[in-house]
């Protein structure tokens, strides 16, 4: 097995001697579990923050209307890298300590300093951002339903708040799906810029090993290995993007072996 591997390593183009050696796979491993943990945490507050504040900004009381398109519209026009050195620099100024008693805060806080980790300060600074961007992008997807199917929810009932999160959110979730996901992809690649407040995340690994006198004619192969390695939870991404917006509805035609068509003919009678 191992001398089948050594061939295929002398066929590619370039030097890829570093690459014969397990350790250094495990280095950019390692890198990579780091910037995926980071966009793991970022995409899960990003969805449920931006998807609070576009509802906020729907909602018919004005002032929560002005309290979520002033947070949108801020973070929205931030860049990421202001904001990541904002939360890393600031967040110092204010006392975290309290986290630490806390199961699940303490991993965002520095044990010896009570301050955030750089870690977590690239998770608040990525939700941030992106939660502001989701929050558009779901806003998008509520006001693209049919007022009538809002009304109707109304009408049996349900308050503002349940009709759009029985009715409104998920509808939304499954039309918006494409550009969400496009969103989010862009969040993990954004995980590099946590390289310059010393997160040894994929991209600052990688640029370690080329930076490396001794492999340095090793620059190119290290580089297409790091591109690699994102392209592939991007693309996993991706493939889930493309079975969210199918839906329940599609995949039970799917399954049933009817064609769109059929489908329709059979509900029109």
């Amino acid at each position: 097995m191992n001398a089948l591997w050594d061939a295929f390593m002398d066929f590619l183009p370039g030097n890829w001697d570093l690459f014969k050696e397990w350790v250094y796979w495990e280095f950019l491993l390692r890198g990579l579990w780091i910037s995926v943990k980071i966009a793991f945490f970022a995409i899960i507050l990003s969805i449920l923050v931006g998807t609070i504040m576009a509802v906020g900004r729907l909602a018919p009381a004005p002032i929560v209307r002005f309290l979520a398109t002033t947070y949108i519209e801020v973070f929205r026009a931030s860049p990421v890298l202001l904001l990541m050195f904002f939360v890393f620099f600031g967040a110092g100024r204010f006392s975290t300590e309290w986290a630490t008693d806390v199961p699940i805060l303490a991993y965002f806080v520095d044990d010896v300093t009570g301050d955030l980790t750089p870690e977590a300060s690239m998770i608040v600074a990525l939700t941030l951002y992106n939660s502001a961007v989701v929050a558009e992008i779901m806003r998008a997807g509520i006001l693209s339903i049919s007022k009538g199917v809002i009304e109707a929810s109304r009408t049996v009932g349900l308050t503002y708040l349940q009709s759009m999160r029985y009715i409104a959110v998920p509808i939304a979730f499954r039309r918006m799906a494409p550009g969400l996901v496009s969103q989010l992809i862009t969040l993990f690649k954004d995980t590099s810029l946590a390289s310059l407040i010393t997160v040894l995340e994929l991209a600052r690994r990688g640029r370690i090993l080329y930076d490396d006198f001794k492999f340095q004619d090793s620059t190119v192969p290290i580089i297409l290995v790091v591109a690699l390695m994102y392209f592939i939870p991007n693309y996993m991404l991706s493939l889930l993007a493309a079975r969210l917006e199918r839906g329940p509805d599609q995949r039970a035609r799917r399954d049933a072996g009817l064609t769109a068509a059929e489908a329709q003919s059979i509900s029109g009678g």
